[in-house]
């Protein structure tokens, strides 16, 4: 059996004018997986372009962010 795990995602999309990230917040998603990579990729509709992935030392808490066009940051926060 597959251990899903549960996560609250937000999204991100940056702004290079202004040099930050804005939250996106139309997109707010709780998701169950065990595969954060193809969830992604199901949400963007294609393989995942060059992406830097950061686990946080409270390993509860993962940030992706996408190479786009524009940048986009998902953060995966495990919901227990």
């Amino acid at each position: 059996m597959v251990n899903l795990k549960k996560y609250e995602v937000s999204r991100e999309v940056y702004n290079p004018c202004a040099g930050i990230y804005n939250f996106d917040m139309n997109f707010e998603e709780e998701v169950c997986t065990d595969d954060m990579e193809a969830t992604l990729e199901k949400w963007i509709g294609r393989k995942l372009p060059e992406f830097h992935k950061k686990v946080y030392d409270n390993g509860l808490t993962t940030e992706f962010e996408i190479l786009l066009p524009r940048k986009e940051r998902y953060t995966f926060s495990e919901i227990k």
